[in-house]
């Protein structure tokens, strides 16, 4: 649960968002949508059977070598003394393969290190399934900011008009001021109706992630600009090893060296040992018989597989070393995202949106007494609400990185703190 517990973190601080949705529906945490994703997705759903028939597989594996049991009549139905069955001889022999232990050992290594692979796989799957959730839950966070967003764009030029309205009753301005002002207050309606039909898509989107084809949910409880503390990248790269994408190496070395003993154990021969008894008619007696075989050319046959086996285990090693060194890179340019846009959240928040906010209450009061232009009122109003939108995308990026950087090292916990007010 500590992964799940990581992924709710991300957007841990409820925040009212406005939506549509009953007003009974209850609202929804990642950390609620997770458990219904982990209990109801059908590709998570499926891989217990996977498990069952890598399990089966390794008990296949452990079988012991058959007994079988032939019989054979030879020398009767031919021409003269040999028509009939005067003549024939019957034999009923039972044989089996004497398999040493260690090629049974090597059939087993090989099943179970390919049930370790098909394990580092389905986790592959889940882990990338969560980060696909964590996505979709941020998308309709997001949607719902970008709603109320619009919704408050609608306000500020509702006001807006109300301001020139006022004026060009008191005939200190045009009536070209309200009739522009009002193409904006419509330009914002069609913001909202956008706004909502991008919100609906996104709770389809989530809800289909668990099997859900009509989203039941109210309000989806995230705050995209609550932002947890950084630590150096070093703390970040120290987690790598536990990216599970480089644990698949692992398992696939293992694998191969697997393979390699199995194909070792089998340059000497397994025998096949048959006894019997037989039945000779034309003297009315019977006899024992026993035979044993023994394949030629087991050590040439056994070199390829050998061979092949060490030379993917060696390219699975350099493979490795290249997607270690791949995801580094990767992991440095996501953390430089990461700065840049904390960086530029904590500039709006400190400097711009404050400063937005101050023009407009004064321009709005300018404008009142005729201080200031209506173009000047406008170029505020537009400058405010720019402001708020690129905040909100400067903290959805954020969080997206974030993502990013829990997908790859699967370890979010040392870079992700606890913020106040979390209740587990």
């Amino acid at each position: 649960m500590s992964r799940l517990f990581i992924l709710w973190v991300v957007f841990s601080i409820p925040v009212a968002w406005s939506q549509e949705a009953p007003s009974d529906a209850p609202s929804l945490t990642l950390l609620r949508a997770a458990e219904l994703t982990l209990e109801h997705n059908p590709q998570l759903r499926s891989a217990s059977f996977g498990r069952e028939a890598a399990s089966a597989a390794l008990d296949q594996a452990a079988l012991k070598p058959q007994w079988s049991v032939s019989l054979q009549v030879e020398d009767f139905a031919g021409s003269g003394t040999l028509s009939g069955f005067n003549t024939s001889e019957t034999t009923l022999r039972l044989s089996r393969i004497f398999q040493r232990t260690e090629v049974r050992s090597g059939r087993m290594s090989v099943a179970s290190s390919l049930e370790s692979q098909l394990e580092s796989r389905l986790e592959v799957e889940r882990l990338d399934l969560m980060a696909l959730l964590t996505r979709r839950f941020e998308a309709v966070v997001n949607r719902q900011a970008i709603l109320q967003l619009a919704k408050e764009s609608v306000d500020v030029w509702q006001r807006a008009t109300e301001l020139v309205a006022a004026r060009e009753r008191a005939g200190a301005a045009p009536a070209v001021e309200r009739l522009r002002t009002e193409i904006r207050l419509a330009n914002a309606g069609l913001q909202v109706e956008d706004a909502e039909h991008g919100l609906r898509v996104a709770r389809l989107s989530l809800a289909a992630t668990w099997g859900d084809l009509t989203p039941t949910f109210g309000q989806a409880n995230g705050n995209l600009c609550s932002l947890p503390p950084l630590v150096p990248f070093e703390a970040i790269v120290a987690n790598l090893d536990q990216n599970l994408d480089l644990q698949r190496f692992a398992s696939e070395q293992r694998l191969q060296e697997a393979r390699a003993r199995l194909a070792n154990s089998r340059r000497r021969p397994d025998w096949t040992l048959s006894a019997g008894v037989r039945r000779i008619e034309q003297l009315d007696d019977h006899a024992l018989v026993i035979g044993v075989s023994v394949p030629l050319g087991s050590s040439a046959r056994a070199a390829p597989v050998v061979r092949r086996a060490n030379a993917l285990r060696q390219q699975s090693v350099f493979e490795e070393q290249a997607a270690r060194l791949e995801l580094h890179a990767t992991l440095y340019e996501l953390y430089q995202e990461l700065v840049h846009t904390r960086s530029r959240v904590t500039l709006f928040d400190a400097d711009i949106l404050p400063r937005a906010g101050t023009i407009l209450k004064e321009i709005e009061a300018g404008y009142r007494v005729g201080r200031f232009s209506h173009l000047e009122l406008v170029n505020a109003q537009t400058e405010l609400l720019s402001a708020r939108a690129a905040r909100l995308t400067a903290c959805s990026d954020h969080q997206l990185r974030l993502i990013d950087i829990e997908r790859l090292t699967g370890a979010g916990s040392v870079w992700l703190a606890d913020r106040p007010g979390v209740s587990r």
